[in-house]
């Protein structure tokens, strides 16, 4: 018998049962995983400066030189990322969005707003959203949506004279996720629904940071940097239903599952002890990635320590999670793979009929 999508993710990841399942030690030296694909096929990430595809039916790592920057992916393994002019920004070139399909060269992104571009994330249909600026950062950078019918436009926000930019893309393209400087000069969290900007403000008024991403559908979105009117900090889990939801223990999110019922991220660059890798489940509470995988009966490989460093990447089942930490001799990242109750998910993801 199929389970319903929220019944098959609580009970892996609830705590109410355990799930095995199995660390992938990725080989790529200082890769950094960024983003998964929603059904799982797929991760993305750099390491030095080149794009990295991992597919999970080969276990195959892709070193994509072309690109200096993998920011996103989709079902279809398409990357949403950046390649470089003259070096790239960050050596006093150019940066240029571009999209690469598996077995072919990536392409650059018509229509640029301004002479730099960056790409962060792309949805089920090749949609693009990411960061358009000058050179040298001059200006206002402006956050964007790409079409191949439409080329780049500038996303609206409610503060035009405020850098802002486009972090995420729902799956279905319905929500777009990012963020838009306040006066004051924080990062504050904006979501776009079919191309209108809200800023996002929690039951007291207050601006949360920035979205990191959002749901396979749009209906979630998680961020970072929030301070509740108790003064209590953590990131963020928003919904229509629900406002904002304080996630305590975890300084940033990065990724959330359909549900939205299951949260990962890290806590802060400075924290003592050194920043650990968080996985939030609703009703259960924010736990260390180890001991998450102590809880699912998985062993951390010898050389992985405690996993210093940062989980950042979930398929939307959340049957498959991503990250990276400092190996014996680089940083290094890993895919953990559950193992879903009664075979679920394990071609993929996909919606079990209602019975």
């Amino acid at each position: 018998m199929r389970l319903l999508l929220a019944a098959g993710i609580t009970l892996a990841l609830s705590g109410t049962a355990a799930a095995s399942g199995t660390f992938v030690e990725l080989q790529t030296p200082n890769l950094q995983i960024t983003r998964i694909s929603p059904n799982g096929a797929y991760a993305t990430g750099a390491a030095d400066y080149m794009g990295v595809r991992w597919t999970a039916g080969t276990g195959t790592e892709e070193v994509l030189p072309a690109l200096n920057g993998a920011m996103g992916i989709n079902d279809s393994g398409t990357i949403g990322g950046t390649v470089p002019e003259n070096g790239g920004a960050q050596e006093g070139g150019r940066d240029h969005a571009a999209y690469a399909a598996i077995g072919q060269a990536p392409v650059q992104l018509t229509d640029k707003l301004s002479t730099n571009s960056s790409a962060y994330d792309i949805s089920s249909d090749g949609t693009m959203v990411g960061l358009s600026f000058d050179d040298d950062f001059v200006g206002v950078a402006q956050a964007f949506m790409w079409t191949a019918k439409d080329g780049m436009i500038a996303l609206p926000v409610n503060r035009p004279a405020n850098a802002s930019r486009a972090n995420a893309i729902s799956a279905d393209g319905s929500v777009i996720g990012g963020w838009n400087d306040q006066d004051f000069g924080d990062r504050t969290g904006v979501l776009w629904v079919a191309g209108e900007p809200m800023d996002i403000e929690d039951a007291d008024g207050n601006p949360v940071g920035e979205v990191s991403a959002v749901s396979i559908d749009g209906r979630f979105a998680v961020g970072s940097n929030y301070v509740d009117s108790d003064f209590n900090m953590g990131s963020w889990r928003w919904s229509a239903q629900d406002g904002v939801t304080l996630i305590p223990g975890m300084t940033f999110a990065f990724a959330v599952s359909a549900d939205g019922r299951t949260v990962v991220g890290s806590t802060g660059f400075f924290d003592i002890p050194p920043r650990a890798p968080m996985i939030w489940r609703e009703g259960v509470g924010t736990v260390t990635l180890p001991e998450f995988l102590d809880e699912q009966g998985i062993a951390i490989p010898d050389g992985w320590g405690d996993l210093v460093g940062g989980l950042t990447a979930m398929s939307a089942d959340g049957y498959t999670l991503g990250g990276w930490a400092f190996g014996d001799t680089a940083l290094q990242s890993y895919i953990i793979k559950l193992d879903a109750p009664d075979g679920i998910f394990q071609n993929g993801f996909e919606l079990p009929p209602v019975r």
